[in-house]
């Protein structure tokens, strides 16, 4: 129980702090709604707060083997995604006027319950994080490629030079890390933490 807690508690802790950026940047600039900025913000110091509480106790009760590495390095992945998600949906309702129908909004909700799927060790979360950062890898390697000559543009405004090398920077991180889940995934010791090994050796047989 304690290492699921210190799992959930760094969520919240980089979910929290994700949320609070867009927010100051607006805030530096004069562009901020002031109830809604401290709303945002408050509700990521509530989770700073809670996380750091809860990585603490769990740090304190954690006894026994921890989680396998490869099963570690996979959910640090996935909690990278819902912090990038918690930033995006924090930068749509300051700078975006709420405009909340994004890509990186309908994901959150997945995100999370392969969160809860990893971390408890169900096969299809397994199969779920494999299947996806395959295709992440793929995704994210082909829009690199694509960022030097595709029309870009923010708001009509086309993007500088310095914004693409920004996205490619973002695009290749994201594409790492997505490579090294999947090749964590694959370890002997996490498919058998998401009893993957024993139903491939029965396929063998």
């Amino acid at each position: 129980m304690a290492r699921y807690l210190i799992a959930v508690g760094w969520l919240a802790i980089l979910m929290g702090a994700a949320l609070i950026p867009p927010v100051l940047l607006a805030s530096a600039a004069g562009t901020a709604e002031s109830s809604l900025g401290v709303a945002i913000v408050s509700v990521g110091g509530m989770l700073i707060l809670g996380g750091i509480a809860t990585v603490v106790w769990g740090g304190r009760h954690r006894s026994g083997s921890g989680l396998p590495s490869g099963v570690r390095m996979a959910i640090a992945a996935n909690v990278l995604f819902l912090a990038f998600f918690a930033l995006e949906l924090s930068d749509r309702l300051i700078e975006r006027n709420g405009k909340l129908f994004y890509w990186s909004t309908f994901l959150l909700p997945p995100a999370l319950a392969l969160f809860y799927g990893l971390l408890t060790a169900r096969p299809w979360a397994w199969r779920t994080s494999r299947g996806a950062a395959a295709l992440g890898v793929v995704w994210f390697l082909g829009f690199l490629v694509l960022i030097p000559f595709a029309h870009l543009e923010t708001e009509g405004v086309p993007v500088p030079w310095q914004g693409r090398l920004y996205m490619s920077a973002v695009t290749l991180t994201f594409a790492a890390v997505l490579a090294a889940a999947y090749r964590a995934l694959g370890r002997p010791e996490t498919r058998s933490y998401f009893g993957e090994m024993h139903r491939q050796v029965a396929v063998d047989r």
